[in-house]
């Protein structure tokens, strides 16, 4: 093994005691993967100009600024690891290597998209799945992960653990969200690792993935003639909260925000819509009253 591969194995080994998701872990170890096949070079003498060369690669790819970003963001904590344990000098990745990217405003899917999705949606384990997201407002890795041991079936409650930013939280359950859990728990089969609450159903004893998952969403999504992610349920979830009164720090906590920052973007995405509301409301007044 050479010593490049060595380094990431370590940097892998150390993102895993840092309970880094398996997403991140798998995502940063292929990116880093990436960035040394066009390079032999040794890991002391990288600089500047070879992440330069590497993002001059990319531009001509035609590639996201989100994507190049992420893969800036492996190499940056990549080089960092290694300068901590003195096998390189300093960092090549600079803070001007980061394309600037503006933030979306989140996406929720509408009362009647959330229908023809879930019109499509028939195997109680599915239905379980993307109810709990969209009631729950859980992540799909938090999903993915999500145990029997976890659902406090007297509280109508989850407690999710080691989420995103690895802080713990609890999060209740609409009556509809915690039926379908039951009706998903009635046919879960044997041999299910771990306690797992959703399984592979080709191979019952392989927890469902989080490509699984997803790859889930878009068949049915397409089905449904709808543009929808995993994620989009999850802004529908905060959406729905603020729309209807919930303040922003309980959908901080609803959400598992390390930072309200993050929760306070659905309130631009609320106040848009209260802007939308008057107009559409005031054009009526126009028609019928004129001063």
């Amino acid at each position: 093994m050479s010593t490049v591969d060595t380094a990431i194995q370590d940097f892998r080994a150390y993102l895993q005691r840092r309970r880094y998701t398996a997403h991140t872990v798998e995502s940063y170890t292929l990116d880093l993967h990436l960035f040394f096949t066009d390079t032999d070079r040794p890991l002391e003498t990288i600089g500047f100009r070879d992440i330069e060369d590497f993002l001059a690669r990319h531009h001509d790819q035609g590639l996201a600024p989100t994507t190049v970003n992420r893969r800036l963001h492996a190499l940056k904590h990549f080089f960092d690891f290694l300068v901590e344990r003195h096998i390189v000098a300093g960092n090549p990745v600079k803070p001007s290597h980061f394309a600037r990217v503006g933030r979306p405003l989140p996406r929720g899917l509408s009362t009647a998209q959330l229908q023809a999705l879930f019109a499509q949606i028939r195997h109680p384990m599915d239905t379980a799945l993307f109810l709990v997201m969209l009631r729950g407002g859980l992540r799909v890795a938090e999903v993915a992960q999500l145990t029997v041991e976890q659902i406090d079936w007297d509280q109508q409650a989850l407690h999710i653990v080691q989420g995103k930013g690895r802080k713990d939280r609890r999060v209740y359950l609409s009556p509809d969200a915690l039926a379908s859990l039951r009706a998903c728990c009635a046919i879960r089969p044997p041999g299910v690792p771990e306690a797992s609450v959703f399984w592979n159903r080709k191979r019952p004893t392989v927890r469902l993935s989080i490509k699984a998952i997803q790859k889930k969403m878009t068949r049915y999504a397409k089905a449904a003639g709808v543009t929808a992610s995993c994620h989009s349920l999850r802004h529908t979830f905060a959406s729905n909260l603020l729309e209807h009164g919930a303040e922003i720090v309980t959908i901080k906590e609803f959400l598992g925000h390390a930072s309200i920052t993050s929760s306070e973007r659905y309130a631009r995405v609320s106040n848009r819509k209260v802007k939308q509301e008057y107009l559409r409301t005031m054009r009526k007044v126009l028609k019928q009253s004129k001063v």
